[in-house]
């Protein structure tokens, strides 16, 4: 007699199925991080205890401890500074890149012209701010910023950030008696506005997707129970998008944490490779790397308890 299988032992070999297929196109990520990463990753914190000592035959370790560790916190001007200052960079500017690529995303996903040409425009820094571009518009950056520095020696600078003279704007909140706090936290964001549209495009490219995986039933259910846009967006959108938004923010916070215009990544490069300081940059890196997992650890335990994961049949 045939045995049938019953729904959740079909759903369960599925899934196995489905897993096994993850596995097989992962598999290259896998077999170069065990066979590359994992022995560079094995060096560093070698060169992170062990001072190095260049010679015709290679390189010789001798054992230091602790010492590039304690030099990266204690001793060295900059780096536990400029760490922090990045932190609450990432802090402020991430928050304004998700909440930016949201909006951006729900308005490219209506029906409209020219639909198509708007969501390139909004990838289009994704492209232009890499490689030659993103050096070419990086070097700009520090010919604008010697010259309002000349501009400061002269009295003729004004405050300026892509653009915007926020200067006014900076003016006009103090005098509606809003609180300093709120006032910096809003300069600050328009002060950043060029690079929280640039760190957008992969964002809403996602978001893109996930509305259009929402099935257009349950907003047409939801308007035939009488509930509003704004109620359809926050009863549906937000939280079928959740595991879209869970995934934004951890892209988000690694980009901030990663990209080339880092000052940290720069800093640790010129102790190393400059100042040919190896072990304090070794342990630099290693401090940076747990700062990195922390933060990350944090954010994913507070976006899981707020993650909706519908459930399929």
């Amino acid at each position: 007699m045939k045995r049938v299988k019953t729904k959740k032992q079909r759903t369960g070999a599925l899934q196995r199925k489905n897993g096994l297929y993850g596995w097989f196109f992962i598999a290259p990520f896998v077999v170069g991080f065990l066979l590359i990463y994992v022995p560079v990753i094995v060096n560093a914190f070698r060169y992170s205890l062990n001072d190095i000592t260049m010679g015709a035959d290679g390189y010789e370790l001798s054992w230091v401890g602790g010492a590039g560790y304690s030099y990266a916190l204690f001793t060295h001007p900059t780096f536990l500074r400029d760490t922090l200052e990045l932190l609450g960079k990432l802090l402020l500017q991430s928050p304004a890149i998700i909440l930016f690529s949201l909006f951006i995303a729900v308005l490219l996903n209506q029906k409209m012209r020219g639909r198509g040409f708007f969501r390139a425009i909004f990838f289009l820094p994704v492209i232009v701010t890499t490689g030659i571009v993103l050096k070419a518009d990086m070097s700009n950056a520090m010919l604008e910023s010697m010259g309002s520095a000349a501009g400061i020696e002269t009295g003729a600078s004004t405050t300026v950030a892509g653009g915007f003279d926020i200067s006014n704007i900076k003016f006009m909140l103090q005098q509606m008696y809003i609180p300093a706090a709120v006032v910096d936290f809003i300069v600050e964001l328009v002060n950043n506005i060029y690079s929280i549209v640039n760190y957008s495009g992969v964002q809403i490219i996602l978001f893109l997707s996930g509305l259009q995986s929402i099935s257009p039933e349950i907003y047409e259910a939801a308007d035939v129970d009488g509930a509003s846009g704004w109620e359809s967006f926050w009863k549906i959108t937000v939280p079928m998008l959740s595991p879209i938004i869970f995934v934004n923010i951890i892209y988000t916070v690694i980009d901030g944490f990663t990209r080339s215009d880092n000052p940290i990544m720069a800093l640790i490069d010129d102790v190393g490779f400059n100042k040919m300081n190896y072990n304090a940059a070794s342990a630099m890196a290693w401090l940076y790397l747990i700062l990195v997992v922390v933060v990350l650890a944090g954010v994913a335990l507070i976006c899981y308890r707020f993650t909706f994961y519908q459930e399929r049949d």
